[in-house]
């Protein structure tokens, strides 16, 4: 049975759904108005918001590709079926939006990746398709289609010259209509396919999934700058060559192994770089006037006036270290005040942690500065 306060009943959830199959709940999260399609259509006329408009022939499998910003004439020439527009990081924007993150409070919350929203006629969708990531779908309004198909992989076949990763075979398992309030869940890889049934607001949660090769990749320019060039190859105590110089022997490849172990196992280094990677911003469309304050007049200022959290910033920490947007920041704080710090959007100076309150007081005047809280005025 659904728990009203835990909707996802998230220990059941995590046990025998999460990255295994997908879970529709009816009726998870009644939605309030929290934004209009005219307000979603307002945000992609902005330079600084990541939208896209995606249009499907009616009676030919073409697929049509434009990406924003828009314009009103855009929209005016739409037809009055078969499209979608979707808007990236929408929590960013509508603090309504960014609200619902609050529900995922489960899951590791640097792990989420942004809230995009999408408003289709009806018809519209982007067709069967798959995500690497999990994805969780929230219906707004209206009602949309959802088919459920096969797990993909790298071998999964694409049709060709459409502007969208569009899958040519799609091998239906469940197909359910969503209502507002409802949410769907997707593992990654899991094919997929929604389609409009009239018009539609669908919100969809997505999560940060980095490829492998994007971690070995980053973690090794990571090291090329955090490693001394004096750390060098050698090869003390090396047996006589002369029968096969030209062949690597086991011993050159076990010390090559040991060196790369060096690094992945030291535990410090590899938190450094994870915590910076993963909070580095996807998008810088929030970019704030920081100004130039001084300790005194942050202080003075923040005594009389809340700070607010920027929205497109992103926090995590581990034991007394704060990444904030791809920068380490060192504290002797506890993880009580770092988590109060990553999770309130309104910080006042009257709930600072007496004991604690002077170096908290120098770690806001801090990220005021960096940009990722700012004041109102």
């Amino acid at each position: 049975m659904k728990d009203a306060t835990n909707p996802f009943n998230s220990e059941e959830f995590l046990a025998q759904y999460w990255q295994q199959s997908p879970l529709l709940i009816r009726n998870a999260l009644p939605m309030a108005d929290i934004i209009s399609a005219d307000d979603l259509a307002s945000l992609a006329l902005e330079n600084e918001v990541e939208s896209r408009i995606i249009t499907k022939h009616p009676s030919l499998d073409e697929w049509h590709l434009k990406h924003g910003p828009f314009s009103e004439q855009d929209f005016a020439e739409l037809p009055e079926e078969n499209w979608t527009l979707l808007v990236q990081a929408v929590d960013h924007w509508i603090p309504e939006v960014r609200s619902l993150l609050k529900q995922f409070s489960f899951l590791p919350q640097w792990r989420i990746d942004d809230i995009m929203i999408s408003f289709a006629a009806p018809g519209g969708g982007v067709g069967p398709h798959f995500d690497q990531y999990d994805v969780f779908l929230i219906q707004l309004e209206g009602q949309r289609e959802w088919k459920t198909g096969q797990l993909c992989n790298e071998d999964s076949d694409l049709a060709d010259q459409t502007p969208v990763k569009i899958l040519t075979d799609f091998e239906e398992q469940e197909s359910w209509v969503m209502a507002p309030g409802d949410v769907l869940y997707l593992p990654p890889a899991l094919a997929h396919w929604g389609t409009s049934i009239d018009q539609s607001l669908t919100i969809s949660v997505g999560f940060r999934a980095p490829a492998d090769s994007e971690f070995i990749s980053d973690f090794g320019h990571f090291l090329s700058s955090a490693v001394s060039d004096f750390a060098r190859y050698s090869d003390p105590g090396i047996s006589n060559r002369s029968d096969s110089p030209h062949e690597f022997m086991d011993t050159d490849i076990q010390r090559l192994q040991s060196i790369l172990r060096t690094y992945a196992d030291n535990t410090e280094l590899l938190t450094t770089w994870f915590g910076q990677y993963m909070t580095e911003p996807k998008y810088d469309d929030a970019g704030v006037e920081t100004g130039n304050w001084t300790f005194g007049a942050f202080k003075n200022h923040w005594q009389k006036h809340e700070l607010i959290r920027n929205p497109s910033s992103r926090m995590a920490f581990k034991n007394t270290q704060l990444f904030v947007d791809g920068q380490c920041l060192l504290t002797s704080l506890p993880a009580a005040v770092l988590h109060w710090v990553c999770d309130t959007e309104l910080l006042t100076h009257d709930g600072l942690p007496s004991s604690q309150g002077k170096e908290v007081e120098q770690l806001m005047w801090s990220l005021l500065n960096a940009g990722a809280v700012f004041f109102e005025d």
